[in-house]
């Protein structure tokens, strides 16, 4: 049976394919840390940020998923509901062609989920990103 939760997160993860569906093509994705690991929330946040404006000014069209971070903070799932129900059918969908990994991603719970899941799972190329201070 499905929980609230569930399909809470999966609705979600719908309206972030279909925002994806209309972006210019290819998109890319910065993952991690943001909640565990790195340099605490607000660092991490910071550095998210300026990772997503910087790959914007070098032409890249970046998916950013933290304006869905209240609403998945808000259906208050486990951590692997939230990666199995909101981040893979994302990552499954085929439209983000790199993942931006930012320093300090194996720290994080979600970015080494993210990794493992897309190296072992989709066509996705690898980068890793050092925003500038």
């Amino acid at each position: 049976m499905e929980t609230t939760e569930t399909k809470l997160l999966k609705e979600l993860a719908v309206k972030a394919i279909e925002e994806l569906k209309h972006m210019p093509q290819p998109v890319v994705r910065v993952c991690g840390p943001m909640t565990t690991g790195g340099r605490g929330y607000e660092e991490n946040v910071r550095m998210f940020e300026k990772a997503v404006a910087e790959l914007r000014q070098g032409g890249y069209t970046v998916f950013d998923f933290a304006p869905y971070e209240p609403e998945l903070l808000q259906i208050k799932a486990s951590h692997s509901a939230i990666m199995e129900d909101f981040h893979k059918p994302i990552l499954q969908s085929g439209y983000i062609t790199t993942a931006f990994f930012l320093p300090a991603w194996n720290e994080s719970k979600g970015a080494t989920w993210e990794r493992e899941y897309i190296e072992a799972n989709t066509k996705m190329d690898i980068q890793e990103f050092t925003p500038t201070e």
